[in-house]
């Protein structure tokens, strides 16, 4: 039986995002070629489309794509018996052409937009391998200690104490990303607004902030978190709509997009987010342990009250009519899904990937100071 010229087109596309990742995945100079210069210019495009919308497209689009996964056989069980006998045969080749190009085009995406981008030289690979003792962990902790109770006092609170965002978010944001821009152009160029996504109890329960959609090339970030990691929060997410695709490179990026902001409230975020990083994990020395809880131990009180706050305090007693899916399922599932994921690309550290950001930011602080 000949294959029809759309499947045909279909198979040759498919192969051709194929041996775009092998090749990716074998001349890196090339990766890195796309990432700086080619990608950017398909995400501002596809970014400013998207961003028309008020709301987040991509998470639209996987809920329509969860729906067409579930129907897939069902439907066309359905289309079978509704349809006339002699135009069944038809009516199954456009309902198999429909999925044919739905997969075909996400192979294009997935590949152009989130594949290829992990074949690119990582920032860790451009620093090298540098090894620190824990008294250079130790020294971060306390530069990092002493900035974040300095910038607490500058940070307004509710009236219990939390901490309240009074500067604006998205401007400020993309101002910090322009100036992050001046140390890494890769960064330069325009930026959409970040959207809040709407499913924020299920992304919630995965423990997410925010999330990057390949297909939709927008910056999405969770609204119901505790405030004072929306600014690192926001820039993390706009890193990757510049090519940026590692985790724990993401994360630099915003704690350093963060820190050259005049605003406490970015600076405090910033610090936060990357003392939440450097915790007792570095060290298996009990003298090192020690001295870590001594510095930790001149937290202020207001940042205690602010790290490793995920959500509000009562936000889960107040949602719990929301849960649909146990959270320990959801979690758990979504961390293997992104554990994979991470592997698969090339990431062997999986999820513990995101630890690499404590090795970015003692070469930021000691590092950096060795050189000159």
């Amino acid at each position: 039986m000949k294959l029809k010229k759309t499947t045909i087109v279909m198979l040759c596309i498919i192969g051709l995002m194929l041996l775009v990742n092998l090749f990716a995945r074998l001349c890196t100079p090339a990766a890195d070629f796309y990432i700086m210069h080619i990608f950017p210019l398909i995400s501002g495009f596809w970014s400013r489309i998207t961003g028309l919308f008020p709301f987040s497209v991509g998470e639209w689009m996987i809920v329509v794509g969860v729906v067409l996964l579930i129907l897939l056989v069902p439907g066309y069980v359905v289309l079978l018996k509704i349809v006339k006998k002699d135009d069944r045969p038809k009516a199954a080749s456009i309902y198999g052409h429909v999925y044919g190009w739905i997969f075909t085009w996400l192979s294009v995406i997935v590949t152009m937009h989130f594949t290829v981008l992990y074949q690119g030289t990582s920032l860790s690979k451009q620093l090298g391998d540098v090894t620190y003792e824990d008294a250079d962990v130790l020294e971060v902790v306390q530069k990092l200690v002493d900035t974040a109770n300095e910038e607490a006092k500058y940070v307004a609170r509710d009236e219990d104490g939390y901490f309240a965002m009074t500067d604006e978010l998205m401007p400020e944001a993309k101002n910090c990303m322009q100036r992050l821009a001046v140390m890494y152009p890769q960064f330069r160029g325009w930026y959409p607004n970040a959207k809040p996504i709407f499913h924020s109890y299920f992304f919630s329960q995965q423990n997410l902030l925010g999330i990057y959609y390949p297909h939709t090339l927008e910056a999405n970030y969770n609204p119901v978190v505790y405030p004072v990691n929306l600014p690192v929060i926001i820039c993390h997410e706009y890193t990757h709509l510049k090519g940026n695709i590692f985790e724990d490179e993401a994360g630099y990026y915003a704690f350093l997009a963060c820190m050259t902001s005049a605003s406490h409230d970015f600076r405090y975020s910033g610090c936060v987010s990357a003392l939440e990083y450097l915790n007792l994990d570095f060290t298996d020395d009990p003298a090192a342990q020690a001295k870590y809880e001594e510095i930790i131990a001149t937290l202020s009180p207001e940042v205690r009250k602010d790290m490793y706050t995920f959500v509000p305090p009562d936000y889960w007693e107040s949602h719990a009519n929301e849960e649909v899916i146990p959270t320990t399922i959801v979690k758990n599932t979504a961390d293997a899904v992104v554990d994979t994921s991470l592997r698969v690309n090339g990431v062997p550290e999986g999820k513990q990937s995101y630890r690499g950001m404590v090795a970015l930011l003692l070469h930021y602080y000691i590092g950096a100071d060795a050189a000159e």
